[in-house]
């Protein structure tokens, strides 16, 4: 299982055989070209984790449902304002919520947790957390990734985007297990990649239903990548931070309108 920081970055609308020409005269190195298969399932906003923790506790007394609570707020916590930092430490004496529910899971008092301000300020994380699961079957490789993204803004940081990922080896079988985990697949789509590696990195041109061809590079150092970009013949304002449903959105597509999209097909949810 793979658990990292993924620094990733978009070249978009690029010409696919200039790129694929370029790539070959800095020394890049063909790896495959094929096509994924990919299913994306979202995942329980915050709110509604958290709230089901809490009642989870009510019925069952156990600690282990309050630290399911931690769970919840370990994925959130990175988008506390000082606001709701202030807020935490003056209501729970001193502590954050996490820290408070930590100190006093033998005795805890449930109304502080919840308190209609501190409700308040989980569900807005929502705003600014996004965790979905993503299915792809990649020739034999099947990859299942938990992904999530502390801010949902078309252009965010490179170190925002983070990853959980296993391989497996049976799509479908992959598929139940999610869907018996409570999660349903949301769309399935299709996309064609080219790859190559340079100096440790992974670049990926990428072909999507209804769009133009995009490159992606993505390394373990932020200034080998944007290096990288340069060298290809893009700036770092030339490139972006962003997933492809915001790619699609720039194109005036709404990919959360479709349940399939594929090369043959598409149909709108």
């Amino acid at each position: 299982m793979n658990n990292y920081q993924e620094l990733e970055i978009k070249i978009l609308k690029i010409d696919k055989e200039k790129m694929i020409k370029k790539l070959e005269s800095i020394g890049a190195e063909f790896v495959e070209s094929r096509t994924h298969k990919i299913y994306t399932y979202d995942c329980y906003d915050p709110i509604l984790m958290y709230k089901l923790a809490l009642e989870d506790y009510k019925i069952t007394g156990l600690r282990n449902s309050l630290r399911k609570l931690i769970n919840v707020i370990s994925y959130v916590k990175p988008i506390f304002n000082d606001d709701d930092k202030s807020f935490f430490r003056k209501h729970f004496d001193g502590l954050l919520i996490d820290e408070y529910i930590e100190k006093n899971i033998n005795n805890i008092d449930l109304s502080k947790l919840e308190d209609k301000k501190v409700l308040e300020i989980i569900k807005d994380t929502k705003n600014r957390f996004f965790k979905w699961i993503r299915l792809r079957q990649d020739g034999n490789k099947v990859e299942l990734t938990l992904k999530y993204i502390y801010n949902t803004d078309a252009e965010y940081e490179i170190d925002q985007v983070k990853e959980v990922e296993i391989v497996t080896d049976d799509f479908e079988t992959a598929n139940k297990l999610v869907e018996e985990m409570g999660y349903y697949k949301r769309k399935l789509v299709e996309k064609k990649r080219t790859s190559y590696t340079y100096k440790g990195m992974s670049i990926e041109i990428d072909e999507w239903p209804l769009l133009d061809p995009y490159i992606e590079i993505e390394g373990t150092n932020v200034d080998e990548i944007y290096q990288l970009a340069e060298d290809l013949g893009y700036a770092k304002e030339k490139t972006k931070v962003m997933n492809t449903e915001d790619v699609y959105l720039e194109k005036g597509i709404d990919l959360t309108d479709y349940e399939v999209m594929t090369f043959d097909y598409q149909q709108i949810a």
